[in-house]
């Protein structure tokens, strides 16, 4: 009875969590100007943040303590790997190594047979039109940040120029087309990962045969046919960032270049995404903590080595005023996301809260699964193996915070790639740990012992997978150029409908004396489809804030002097908020209503 006291604690911290929650209240910061869901309620983004971790912690600290002075447990985890670097090299991995480019092979082979005209849809003027306009204020401005204001990050918004200089041009086509790039390189950054843990598992006899079983459950998490994948574009950063710290923090051999280079993506990773950079830094700070308790003194030097080299090439590279930029919205980014886009996360268990209770559920019990790894006495693991797995644990509470501000359902998904990994790995495990003394799994396990077996099956089973998701299109990998062309060359005009196509020709018509384009509405896309840069640096409306950037904005405006403006269209949900009123007035005053469009409403320059 005693060693399931534990999780009737569990259970118990739950509740008191549930009731907890509306009790954690911070004031509301009565100096915001911003208006949105936080500010509509009068609601502290602190809330949400500190609801969710108390919700999540409280509970596995009770179990931890409760498994500590119930059953006497203690954590298994001397965080000591010299030791291990036996285990490892009298191991032999490579049906891992051979079953690894197997899927390699497999996944580059559905990349190339996918049906590329089946992404060529009605454009999303706002998200999409942040990546596609980005890039236009860069060429025409030939500025850093001085040109533009970015949402994502400075490398992330023009990640299309990448893909456009493979491809000798830049379109709506190619915009999409590296989305898909970026999910095949999360693809392989999966295998990789889910590699290093199994071949850290010395519990595991065949190797090999979980490998793969693991590895098809982890590739699902990065889907190519799903515009909303656990494991998105995005997170490429992270992942390639999080295989350097693993080696970091698990090898025997201390390698200077991996920790350095470690180091260095405090500032790469921020100028590719800033929220994913903030994440990166938060893991760094952690790590080193880590390290310290270890006394790997040796490793912490080199990290913090990487980290100044990185910042100091960033300071020696980059023009001063372009860095106070950068600064300035860093700054920006991190202190109005919480206000601007924030949703209130719904209390547990309450009425339309069941995915949101389900992601903080299932948070904890990835985190018990970890602990009771860690307890279990009867599991002698390697310590490599707990490290990853635990790190892998933080940066999912770490990326849950995007899921915490912006709770809607596509953020809560987005925010659900790390804990549900965890949460695969130990299936397998605990499943092989029940049945991996049962004769019928003997017999199996020994015939795939044998390699020509293991391999067949692998190749058989990948065969099937993509047969049943991509029949249809597999003669496609036997023309790969005219599979590309058909959406990296068609035409922008097959993703606009035919209202919005009469709309940009007609502003293109009146607007031909204007050097540069103004929208002061949600419509992101306007700059790149009439090829103009913006008279400012705000192509995205949302970031013209009282208090933070409206002055800039209407000075900038002031200097430009457009003829036309495009002041309002079919989207304007941030522009409804009323967040930049001065600069709203600066347009009525300074402008007239020329025509109306449909959804569009043109404005033109009292003179």
């Amino acid at each position: 009875m005693k060693k399931y006291l534990p999780y009737i604690f569990i259970f118990l911290g739950i509740i008191i969590s549930t009731f907890v929650w509306d009790l954690i209240k911070f004031p509301y910061d009565s100096g915001n100007l911003i208006n949105g869901n936080y500010s509509a309620n009068k609601i502290s983004p602190l809330n949400d943040t500190f609801r969710g971790l108390f919700f999540i912690f409280f509970p596995i600290a009770i179990y931890i303590i409760a498994q500590i002075n119930i059953n006497k447990s203690n954590l298994f985890l001397s965080f000591n790997t010299n030791n291990e670097n036996f285990i490892r090299q009298s191991t032999t991995h490579i049906e891992v190594n051979i079953i690894s480019l197997i899927i390699f092979a497999f996944i580059i082979f559905e990349f190339f047979s996918l049906n590329y005209q089946n992404f060529i849809s009605k454009i999303d003027v706002h998200h999409e039109g942040m990546l596609l306009s980005a890039p236009v204020n860069y060429y025409f401005k030939n500025k850093l940040w001085l040109g533009t204001h970015y949402d994502y990050g400075f490398i992330g918004n023009n990640i299309s120029i990448i893909f456009s200089y493979i491809f000798g041009e830049y379109s709506i086509g190619i915009n999409r087309f590296s989305k898909i790039g970026l999910i095949l390189l999360n693809k392989v950054l999966i295998v990789l990962l889910c590699r290093k843990i199994v071949i850290n598992i010395s519990e595991f006899r065949n190797k090999g045969l979980i490998f793969f079983i693991f590895c098809l459950s982890c590739l699902s998490l990065a889907s190519f046919y799903e515009d909303v994948t656990p494991f998105h574009q995005r997170i490429f950063v992270f992942l390639i960032f999080f295989l350097f710290l693993i080696e970091v923090l698990t090898s025997s051999k201390k390698n200077k270049f991996i920790s350095v280079l470690t180091g260095l993506f405090s500032s790469i990773s921020i100028l590719f995404y800033i929220d994913i950079g903030t994440y990166i830094n938060a893991l760094i700070f952690l790590a080193i903590i880590f390290l310290l308790y270890q006394k790997d003194f040796k490793n912490i030097f080199y990290i913090s080595l990487g980290i100044i080299l990185s910042w100091l090439i960033f300071y020696l590279i980059i023009p001063n005023d372009e860095i106070i930029e950068f600064i300035y919205q860093y700054r920006f980014i991190i202190n109005v996301s919480d206000y601007l886009l924030g949703i209130e996360f719904p209390k547990p268990f309450s009425d339309g809260a069941t995915r949101h209770t389900k992601a903080l559920l299932m948070i904890i019990l990835s985190g018990v699964l970890l602990f009771n790894y860690f307890f279990n006495k009867k599991i002698s693991e390697t310590n490599s193996s707990k490290i990853i797995l635990l790190f892998v644990f933080i940066s999912s509470i770490i990326f849950f915070k995007s899921g915490l501000m912006r709770s809607d359902g596509p953020h809560i998904k987005y925010t659900s790639g790390f804990y549900t990994f965890v949460i695969f790995f130990f299936i397998y495990y605990y499943l092989y740990r029940l049945i991996k003394n049962n004769r019928i799994y003997l017999k199996i396990e020994n015939l795939f012992f044998q390699r020509k077996y293991l391999f067949s099956l692998v190749v058989i089973v990948l065969c099937i997978g993509i047969f049943l998701k991509n029949s249809t299109n597999i003669k496609n990998v036997f023309n790969l150029e005219k599979n590309f062309y058909a959406l990296t060359k068609v035409s922008d005009d097959d993703f606009l409908s035919s209202e919005y196509k009469e709309f940009i020709e007609y502003f293109k018509n009146i607007s031909i004396n204007d050097a540069c384009v103004q929208q002061f509405t949600d419509d992101n896309a306007l700059p790149y489809l009439l090829d103009k840069p913006t008279c400012t640096q705000f192509y995205v409306n949302a970031h013209i804030l009282n208090g933070w950037t409206e002055n800039k904005f209407i000075e900038q405006l002031k200097s430009n002097k457009p003829e036309y403006i495009v002041y309002s269209s079919e989207i304007n949900w941030f522009k409804e908020r009323n967040n930049a009123p001065n600069a709203k007035k600066y347009i009525l005053d300074n402008y007239f209503l020329f025509n109306q469009i449909k959804y569009w409403q043109i404005y033109k320059i009292i003179k």
